[in-house]
C-alpha cells in the first residue's frame, strides 16, 4: 500500500514547497519548518517571502508637490504663522517629512476638523487635542495651539476668526492640510462671519512662480491669510481605490463604531480592503472606527485569501475595489502589543481605526499597498 503524503503550497504563488534545492521552485529552507508551524502558520515560499519583506519595507510615498514647497519657502522667509488642518477621522498620525522640516521652526498651531462626526456623551476635546498634540510632537513639530472643530455655526466660525487673529501676531498665515482635510469648508464657513476691514479684496490667483492657485485673504492692510492647495496623500487608502469606494469609505454621517471579539486565528474583514487578525494571544475586544459604508465580517484568518477571492465576486462584504484583487495589491504588517493593559489604536490612513487592550497580543493587518498604517496609544482613550 502507498504512503500518503500531505503536500504544502505557498500561500501566495500556489507553488508546492520544497526544502532540497533553492534554485528550484517552491523552496522554503528546512530551518523554518516543524509540525507545529506546518500546522498553524501561512507559508511562503522563499521567493514569495522576499518580495512581502519588500512590500512592506518599501517607504510611504509623501511626496509634496514642488510649488507648495516653494510657498513654504515664502512663508519661511516672511515669519509667518502656519495653521495645519487635519481630518481627524482619515489621519492616522503619519505627516510629510518635506513639509515639517519646512515649517519646523515657525509658530504652528493644529486645527482637527470633522469631530461632529464622533458621538459621544463627553466632549471629545481634550483626547482628540492630546492625540493631535503627540502625533505632531512625535514627527518634529510641538504646537502653540492644537483646537479641534465640527462643522459649528457662524458664532464658532467667528470664534476661529479671532483665533487666527490672536495666533499669528501680525503675521502672514499659511493655511495647509492634505487633500480632503476639511480645510476649504472650513475657511468657506468661516468667510461667512469674516469682516474685511482692510483696503483689499479677497482674491483667488496664481501664487507667483508657481502654477497653482490660492485663495488670499485680507487679514488687515499689510497681513494675508494664504490657503495653499491640498497636499496629495498617496499613502492614504482614498489614493488606492477608485472614486465609488472613495465615497463609500467616507463618512458622511456619524461614525460607525462596531465592536466584535475576536478569538485568536480569526480575523475583521473590511470589506475587501483591508483586515485585522489576532493571530495570537488572549481573545480580545475591538472597537471599529469605519465609514457607514463599510461592512464587518469576522473570518478564520487561516481561510482570509480564499474568503477574500470568493468575495470579489459575490461582494457579500464591502465595499469591493477592482483595484485590491491580488495578493501583490497588499502589504502585510505584524504587531506585537505590549502587556501594559492600555487601550491602544492601530489606524490605516484613510479607512479608520481599532482600539483593543494590549495584552501582549500578536497582530496582524493587511492592507492597500503603500497606505500608512500606524499604531499608537488609543486618541480616545
Amino acid at each position: 500500500m502507498g504512503h500518503a503524503q500531505r503536500l504544502f503550497r505557498c500561500h501566495r504563488c500556489g507553488t508546492v514547497l520544497q526544502s532540497e534545492n533553492p534554485e528550484q521552485p517552491g523552496y522554503i529552507p528546512a530551518s523554518v519548518l516543524s509540525r507545529e508551524v506546518l500546522s498553524t502558520h501561512v507559508l511562503y515560499c522563499q521567493k514569495c517571502f522576499d518580495t512581502i519583506e519588500g512590500l512592506n519595507k518599501s517607504e510611504l510615498d509623501t511626496s509634496v508637490d514642488e510649488d507648495i514647497l516653494r510657498m513654504l519657502d515664502d512663508a519661511v522667509a516672511t515669519d509667518a504663522a502656519i495653521i495645519w488642518i487635519v481630518n481627524l477621522f482619515t489621519f492616522s498620525g503619519i505627516l510629510s517629512p518635506a513639509v515639517i522640516e519646512k515649517v519646523k521652526h515657525l509658530p504652528v498651531a493644529v486645527v482637527g476638523t470633522k469631530v461632529d462626526l464622533f458621538h459621544s456623551k463627553t466632549d471629545l476635546t481634550a483626547p482628540f487635542s492630546v492625540f493631535l498634540q503627540d502625533r505632531f510632537i512625535e514627527a518634529g513639530i510641538t504646537p502653540e495651539y492644537v483646537k479641534v472643530v465640527g462643522k459649528g455655526d457662524n458664532k464658532e466660525a467667528a470664534d476661529f476668526i479671532n483665533f487666527v487673529n490672536d495666533f499669528r501676531k501680525g503675521r502672514d498665515v499659511y493655511l495647509i492640510g492634505e487633500v480632503g482635510s476639511g480645510k476649504t469648508t472650513l475657511i468657506n464657513r468661516c468667510l461667512l462671519a469674516y469682516e474685511n476691514n482692510s483696503e483689499w479684496q479677497i482674491k483667488r490667483e496664481y501664487y507667483p512662480g508657481t502654477n497653482e492657485m490660492v485663495l488670499e485673504i485680507p487679514l488687515s492692510n499689510s497681513n494675508f491669510l494664504y490657503e495653499l492647495p491640498g497636499i496629495s496623500r498617496n499613502y492614504s487608502v482614498l489614493a488606492k481605490v477608485e472614486k465609488e469606494v472613495q465615497r463609500m469609505i467616507t463618512p458622511k454621517n456619524e461614525v460607525k463604531v462596531t465592536t466584535k471579539t475576536l478569538k485568536p486565528g480569526e480575523c475583521l474583514m473590511l470589506g475587501g480592503l483591508a483586515a485585522f487578525a489576532l493571530y495570537e494571544g488572549k481573545e480580545t475586544s475591538f472597537r471599529v472606527y469605519v465609514s457607514e459604508g463599510v461592512e464587518i465580517k469576522v473570518v478564520p484568518w487561516n481561510k482570509y485569501e480564499s474568503i477574500f477571492q470568493k468575495n470579489l465576486h459575490t461582494r457579500e462584504v464591502r465595499p469591493v475595489s477592482e483595484k485590491l484583487t491580488d495578493f501583490m495589491d497588499f502589504d502585510l504588517f505584524e504587531y506585537q502589543m505590549e502587556d501594559d493593559w492600555n487601550k491602544h489604536d492601530i489606524a490605516i490612513e484613510g479607512l479608520g481605526w481599532v482600539t483593543f487592550v494590549a495584552m501582549g497580543q500578536t497582530i496582524r493587518v493587511r492592507l492597500p499597498h503603500q497606505a500608512a498604517v500606524k499604531e499608537a496609544k488609543s486618541r480616545l482613550g
